[in-house]
């Protein structure tokens, strides 16, 4: 059975989306694309967001313990049930080669406590789980393929692309909108921006605004 949060923006979420994709696959503007992140001077394209609600409440407080943002140029698919023999939490579009994985973390963010990420605030994102950025990834397909609205899925290639993890600086992702749309879902919009500093020392930074898709953990 599902917890039902404190906050009212959470309430809505999950009354109104529960696990969907609202994704369009788009840029905000194709002309000059700014759905992606930045990193040495290189454009890498992520047109579709997910935001992951952790729905198990380890600590009993009523309120989640993180919160996910994904950014990526192909599709997320939540994997809770292992589909085909596969292992991970999520399955990626074959045709994603740009993910970004930034994990709010309660622990981090005391604000996080007693409500919901919120517009207009700055969030820590968590340095030691799971965060990280990976430009031109390679995802593999199941055997036997697994296939969602004419969509194939797969996992991620460990030894394919460039993986940025989080150096000495901690990332944070800014909340500049949400905005819900209760009459139509998929019109609902995330307006972010986020900074991480790779084991490098390089500082990439990102943008998305748009619409996305909601993962219930």
């Amino acid at each position: 059975m599902k917890t039902i949060f404190k906050t009212a923006f959470l309430i809505v979420l999950i009354t109104t989306f529960f696990s969907c994709d609202n994704n369009d696959d788009v840029q905000t503007d194709p002309i000059n694309p700014t759905d992606g992140f930045t990193h040495n001077n290189m454009f890498f394209e992520t047109a579709n967001a997910y935001f992951e609600i952790d729905e198990e409440d380890d600590n009993a407080d009523g309120m989640p313990d993180n919160y996910s943002f994904f950014f990526t140029n192909g599709r997320m698919f939540d994997n809770d049930a292992n589909v085909n023999g596969s292992s991970g939490d999520f399955l990626l579009s074959l045709n994603t080669t740009n993910w970004v994985f930034l994990n709010v973390e309660v622990s981090d963010n005391p604000s996080l406590a007693n409500n919901s990420p919120l517009p207009g605030n700055t969030y820590i994102v968590s340095s030691v789980n799971d965060s990280v950025i990976i430009e031109n990834g390679q995802i593999d397909p199941l055997t036997p393929a697994y296939i969602q609205n004419n969509i194939q899925f797969g996992e991620g290639n460990e030894n394919v692309g460039i993986f940025n993890w989080p150096g000495t600086q901690g990332p944070t992702i800014t909340i500049n909108a949400i905005n819900i749309d209760n009459t139509n879902p998929t019109d609902s919009t995330i307006n972010a921006d986020y900074t991480f500093m790779n084991q490098n020392g390089d500082i990439i930074t990102g943008h998305y605004e748009g619409t996305f898709g909601v993962i219930l953990d």
